[in-house]
């Protein structure tokens, strides 16, 4: 038997129609939607079908709102927020655990690296050393350095050129520091560690060598996954 046709609200339209047109490149990244009141008159629609269809462009992720005197809604970089709000439901609902969560890093970012080492500018290797000197300084003055260490490996699958890659790099690391580690306190030995590692892949990357830097990131995965479960045992002890 056939189903009955659903006809499509006015804001769904709205909504395809602009998408369509970010889709399109019609509408590039930091373009500024036009006013409420011109949607409006464009789209010969409500203004309460205008705003729906605006708050679900945002909650999708293609536009952001600014605010003050040249403020409005704008198109927004393509980024991992989607990503890590379903990646963030499923852990704290216990669908995803810590250990799947290393080994979807460990399926992605060795490849990433190795994809750095053949691509990176000097400028994108400067980045990434000026990035392992902040996090040391930042250490030495007794700070907490896990939004550096996601800088930094943010820095290297931007360097891979590959935006697939930096998108699921970005979401894994924010889920990762935002959700995981701040249960898990990590010693000093673990923080040199880290560190240690950081280095030995920016010399990979520095040198050009994709096999170095691939091995140099699983090897830093792998080590990264025992330390956290060791530190997640302790904690459960206590």
């Amino acid at each position: 038997m056939l189903s009955s046709v659903r006809t499509p609200r006015v804001y769904e339209n709205i909504v395809a129609q602009i998408e369509r047109a970010i889709y399109e490149g019609r509408l590039q990244r930091g373009d500024k939607l036009p006013a409420e009141r011109q949607l409006v008159r464009e789209f010969k629609a409500s203004r309460v079908a205008v705003r729906e269809a605006l708050r679900a462009l945002e909650h999708r992720g293609l536009v952001e709102v600014r605010q003050g005197s040249a403020g409005g809604y704008f198109i927004r970089d393509a980024d991992a927020a989607p990503l890590l709000r379903d990646f963030q439901t499923l852990f704290r609902l216990g669908r995803v655990s810590l250990a799947q969560l290393i080994e979807a890093r460990l399926l992605i970012e060795p490849d990433t690296a190795a994809l750095a080492a053949a691509r990176a500018t000097d400028a994108e290797v400067k980045a990434l050393g000026a990035a392992l000197e902040e996090r040391a300084d930042r250490r030495s003055a007794g700070g907490d350095a896990r939004e550096l260490d996601m800088d930094f490996h943010r820095l290297v699958a931007a360097a891979a050129r590959n935006p697939v890659h930096a998108v699921l790099t970005h979401a894994l690391m924010e889920l990762e520091v935002r959700v995981v580690v701040p249960r898990i306190e990590m010693s000093a030995a673990d923080d040199a560690a880290l560190d240690t590692a950081h280095r030995r892949l920016l010399e990979a990357v520095a040198a050009r060598q994709p096999e170095a830097a691939r091995a140099a990131m699983h090897d830093h995965i792998v080590d990264l996954e025992r330390r956290l479960a060791e530190a997640a045992r302790e904690r459960l002890a206590c």
